[in-house]
């Protein structure tokens, strides 16, 4: 079961619960439902320390992570987008720290909408 998975994984007790009896992960205190629904999320868990080597969002901040020119999950997938559109780095970004095309030169809001 869940438990001697847990124990089997070096773990010397059950995950702790928040005040509303949820499970929190240890790494980055996300809530979860279930115990399954943490374990789910403990595999691909980086305590938000992984950042897109070319726009620098977190994990949490897009929609995945894709392969880019220094190896696989690298990149976030707007910014995979683009690698394999092509592009050598990152979008231009103005005085706003807005997104700049590169064609029109229009500014964006975030690297998505571009």
């Amino acid at each position: 079961g869940a438990c001697g998975s847990r124990y089997r994984a070096g773990h010397s007790g059950p995950p702790q619960q928040d005040a509303s009896g949820k499970y929190v992960c240890e790494d980055c205190k996300k809530p979860f439902d279930s115990i399954v629904a943490l374990g789910g999320h403990r595999r691909f868990c980086d305590g938000g320390a992984w950042r897109c080597e070319w726009c620098k969002c977190t994990a949490d901040e897009c929609s995945g992570k894709n392969p880019g020119p220094n190896g696989p999950a690298t990149l976030c997938g707007a910014c995979g987008s683009r690698y394999r559109a092509g592009h050598s780095g990152p979008p231009q970004r103005d005085s706003a720290g807005k997104f700049v095309c590169d064609v029109c030169q229009k500014p964006f809001d975030s690297i998505v909408a571009l």
